[in-house]
């Protein structure tokens, strides 16, 4: 990171973040980096390792000046000491019937940037349907060995996005609910625990596995002594999942997750919390635990509490499961579904 003042008259390079928003609200971020031309990541593995450390490495840039322009209007943020900006605008502008990205524009006001306005795409969830898919990604979406770095540091930290794999049945569930990945008919959103910088690198491989793209909730790591390897996994998820739920109250979500970490504790604890809210709760078995352990026990609880749930090694048999919920009944009949009747 650079210190504050530093590097004033660098040329800036401004990274958004896709956004989203409601009829009232739209939540967008980014970051101010200084520009520099990518680095060829070759062919070699030394060439690669370097290439990703680049990308871990940024030079970010503090009090640069970021304005929104969109939907008839403006707003102004202010990166911070890691380059991080980020707007909550208030808006008056009904949600569409159905889902859609919109697109507003950023710029850098007084500085001399790659652009003069940089695009920004922001989803707007349909009204039609009232139900959206929260996501994991590693080893969720994309194989990454995450439970084991040692045995898989060369997936982890040398493999492009093309490389990478997807996670058997993945693609074609998540192409089964969103029918175009460029344009979903129902609204995604991806939680997880990696870091900011490799944003760019995650929708990259969406994009070559027609994934549908998302609006990310990632964490802030680094390669200082501030934030690499930081902690808080489950807060972080379970925090970004309450705000997705608060800011969309009318619709339902189904959770995509794997039980190598903490996905399974955190789903049944929003399970409890928001009830029949919780349309569904998918976990791919990367422990074979799908039938013994706590894990097991948890995903029995909340199945037992009226949400459908599936645990597989894959989420190919997934995909018939989904099918056969109708994710499109109103919260009022799926919660009538859940709710037991009670005894007179």
């Amino acid at each position: 990171m650079l210190a504050r003042g530093e590097g004033y008259g660098e040329r800036v390079r401004l990274i958004p973040y896709a956004g989203y928003r409601n009829a009232g609200c739209l939540i967008l971020g980014g970051r101010v980096v200084r520009f520099g031309e990518p680095m060829d990541a070759g062919s070699g593995a030394l060439a690669r390792l370097r290439a990703m450390i680049a990308i871990y490495d940024s030079a970010e840039l503090p009090g640069v000046t970021v304005r929104l322009a969109g939907y008839g209007r403006s707003a102004e943020a202010v990166s911070d000491d890691e380059g991080y900006f980020a707007f909550d605008m208030p808006l008056d502008q009904p949600l569409p019937d159905k889902t859609r990205w919109e697109q507003v524009t950023l710029s850098a006001p007084g500085r001399l940037a790659q652009a003069e306005a940089v695009p920004a795409p922001v989803l707007a969830p349909g009204t039609d349907g009232h139900w959206g898919v929260i996501s994991d990604i590693d080893d969720t979406v994309i194989e990454t060995g995450a439970t084991d770095l040692v045995k898989n540091w060369r997936r982890v930290l040398v493999e492009t996005p093309s490389e990478r794999l997807a996670v058997p049945g993945a693609a074609s569930l998540f192409r089964a609910i969103a029918k175009d990945h460029a344009a979903p008919a129902r609204p995604f959103f991806y939680v997880s625990a990696s870091p900011w910088n490799l944003y760019g690198f995650i929708a990259e491989f969406m994009e070559v596995n027609a994934i549908p793209h998302a609006p990310m909730f990632l964490k802030d790591w680094g390669i200082d002594a501030d934030t690499l390897l930081m902690d808080g996994h489950e807060p972080h998820k379970l925090a970004a999942i309450r705000e997705i739920m608060a800011f969309y109250p009318g619709f339902r979500f189904l959770l995509v997750g794997d039980n190598g970490e903490r996905d399974v504790e955190i789903y049944a604890a929003i399970a409890q919390e928001f009830g029949a809210r919780v349309a569904g709760v998918f976990i791919r078995d990367t422990l074979g635990t799908c039938r013994d352990g706590t894990k097991a026990e948890l995903l029995q609880a909340i199945e037992a509490a009226g949400v459908p749930t599936f645990c597989g090694a894959g989420f190919e048999e997934a995909l018939a499961i989904f099918s056969a919920l109708d994710l499109d009944r109103p919260i009022e009949a799926a919660k009538a579904v859940a709710e037991p009747v009670a005894q007179v």
